[in-house]
């Protein structure tokens, strides 16, 4: 499929959403590709944006609060309904699950070991322990920006086979940009003159990609997780307390295994 068909089936993926759902919205975390969905979509309708972030280092959000008063954005966050831990080999992730209608979706926030004294953002309190609450979702589709090509952070390839995944007692959601490849969408976004968040992609040879600097990446907090890890003893030093502090991860909500199946509907 050539780039130029890939962009018809994705304005005829738009197109026929509006005509079928009642209220429409887009989730966006301001990454490449639901920014380029984001971009799509608001060539056919100006909708509400669902952009889920966390409660600190509000520095991170600089790009998105910038596009947010660019384009008058109409923005919606509202609190997870519960958080749980999953740990890999060598870091941390915060589960954060999100009500949409009758299912939940997770997004994670890496945990980046920093140790600042008593300025420290506390993983604990600060991102496990952050308000959570349940919402009236009024909301009956989403457009996503998950492209066939995609790798979950935590489970790895999650293929998608439909251009629209409907759910009988939860939004529909609708993937514009299925079949685009990074490239498509780096050349969508250029193409478009899109404002493209330096601080999280860099270009090397010719090339956009990940930047190895994740300190102005939204999805990773720099914060100490010591007392929360099974990998680092019984007791820790808290940097917040300044004192020795017993290790907490058997008190603590561990992820279980996880699946994507909201996202296959």
């Amino acid at each position: 499929m050539t780039y130029e068909q890939k962009l018809h089936l994705a304005h005829n993926t738009i197109t026929s959403a509006l005509v079928n759902s009642r209220n429409p919205v887009v989730m966006c975390s301001f990454g490449k590709d639901s920014i380029v969905v984001l971009h799509l979509v608001r060539q056919f309708r100006k909708l509400k944006v669902i952009f889920h972030r966390e409660f600190v280092q509000h520095h991170k959000y600089e790009y998105a609060n910038r596009l947010m008063r660019e384009w008058d954005l109409h923005v919606i966050d509202y609190p997870p309904s519960g958080t749980a831990l999953s740990e890999g080999n060598d870091h941390l992730d915060v589960v954060n699950f999100y009500q949409v209608g009758s299912k939940t979706i997770y997004l994670p926030t890496e945990l980046h070991q920093q140790d600042n004294g008593r300025d420290t953002v506390c993983a604990l309190s600060d991102i496990y322990g952050k308000m959570t609450g349940t919402v009236n979702y009024p909301f009956d589709l989403i457009f996503h920006g998950h492209k066939a090509s995609d790798s979950d952070p935590i489970l790895g390839k999650v293929p998608i086979f439909a251009d629209v995944a409907l759910n009988a007692e939860a939004p529909n959601l609708a993937y514009p940009i299925r079949h685009f490849t990074d490239e498509d969408v780096w050349r969508y976004i250029e193409e478009n003159d899109i404002p493209t968040h330096h601080e999280r992609y860099v270009k090397k040879d010719g090339v956009w990609g990940d930047s190895d600097d994740k300190t102005q990446h939204p999805h990773y907090v720099s914060c100490c997780y010591s007392c929360m890890s099974k990998n680092t003893g019984n007791n820790v030093h808290c940097p917040k307390w300044g004192l020795t502090v017993s290790n907490v991860s058997s008190q603590l909500r561990w992820a279980p295994k996880l699946e994507a199946s909201y996202l296959k509907g």
